[in-house]
């Protein structure tokens, strides 16, 4: 099986707020922050935006493997991942 690597580029944080209509007609805020990222799978490279959820810290820029078993959830049978990614601090990673 192939780990899927993440590479974060930088600590900094890029966030972004506003206001939408729901479809009830009612405004709703978001925010939303995220970090700037490269993702590794299938011998090939490319972007990624790694989200961060409210409150959550940045993560420190290094490389990780992504934990896909702590982003799955099975609702009805059906699987879905999570849209925060969560990271293991990859074990060939040097200090």
């Amino acid at each position: 099986m192939e780990l899927i690597k993440v590479t974060i580029l930088t600590a900094q944080v890029e966030e972004r707020s506003g206001v939408f209509e729901d479809d009830s007609g009612k405004e709703r805020k978001y925010t939303t922050r995220k970090q700037k990222a490269k993702v590794e799978a299938g011998g090939f490279a490319y972007p990624y935006d790694v989200r961060l959820e409210d409150g959550q810290p940045a993560w420190p820029v290094g490389e990780y493997v992504m934990d896909t078993a702590a982003m799955v959830g099975i609702n009805k049978g059906v699987h879905n991942f999570s849209k925060y990614a969560a990271l293991v601090k990859s074990a060939s990673a040097k200090p």
